[in-house]
């Protein structure tokens, strides 16, 4: 063979390469679709979460960042996404759709309410005066209640205490 059928075979193989490689993100695009604002709302808690985080980090605990962290929130991210995708994907398969959004929403719901309170709980360290940060904190880490039961007057039994 001579050196221009040789290149014209290696471009081929490098076209037919690419054309692979864009029916597979092709493929994986179709899936990650239906869920693609739960993913965004996702990807937008996370990088939220983690910004509040360093700032904390750097600011408060004057800690350089760590890739350890860093690395295990990205895990964790992509652990919730890809429950999302099989979630929604698998309920499909069974022919329960709704079961399927339902669920997708919890997961969702519940995931992005711990980022939050993590949000919230940096964000307190950060600004520990704000009397707003202190309070939204308490209120979604429950604190709230363990100083409300205090206000009125409920204090916590030991188990040794006899009734």
């Amino acid at each position: 063979m001579d050196r221009i059928t040789k290149h014209a075979i290696m471009e081929d193989i490098v076209d037919r390469f690419k054309e692979l490689i864009w029916m597979v993100l092709t493929a994986i695009g179709s899936v990650l679709m239906p869920v693609r604002e739960i993913l965004i709302l996702l990807a937008m808690s996370f990088v939220f979460n983690i910004f509040t985080g360093i700032i904390t980090d750097i600011h408060v605990n004057k800690a350089h960042f760590n890739l350890k962290k860093a690395f295990n929130a990205i895990t964790q991210l992509t652990f919730y996404a890809t429950c999302v995708v099989f979630i929604d994907h698998g309920s499909k398969l069974i022919d329960e759709q709704q079961m399927g959004v339902t669920a997708v929403k919890w997961v969702t719901i519940i995931v992005v309410y711990f980022y939050l309170t993590n949000i919230f709980k940096n964000a307190k360290q950060v600004y520990p005066d704000s009397q707003a940060i202190n309070f939204i904190y308490e209120l979604l880490s429950t604190e709230f209640f363990t100083r409300l039961k205090h206000m009125v007057g409920i204090k916590k039994q030991n188990n040794n205490e006899e009734n």
